[in-house]
């Protein structure tokens, strides 16, 4: 595929890619907001950074929910956010 067919079978499949990166940035801004509110002692930043992959994969699905890769990989994400807080204290 040439670099504009990937950019359109990308735009086909997850929307207008300015809209998505807008929304993107907004959700990741206000997850780093909303940690940072939550008082942890210290926010896990691999941690962090696996959430913010799943809602990039929710915003794909919401867009398109018939790609099925992006459910298996939001399940992954989530699988590798909570190996990043393995030995972490926990409150229950």
């Amino acid at each position: 595929m040439t670099d504009e067919e990937i950019l359109k079978d990308r735009q086909d499949k997850y929307g207008p890619p300015e809209l998505f990166f807008r929304t993107f940035g907004e959700m990741a801004r206000l997850l780093d907001q909303y940690a940072e509110a939550s008082g942890q002692e210290y926010v896990n930043e691999a941690h962090l950074s696996a959430m913010k992959m799943v809602l990039l994969k929710v915003l794909r699905s919401t867009w398109n929910p018939t790609v099925e890769d992006n459910y298996c990989d939001a399940r992954n994400y989530i699988s590798i956010a909570e190996g990043c807080n393995k030995g972490m204290k926990s409150d229950g």
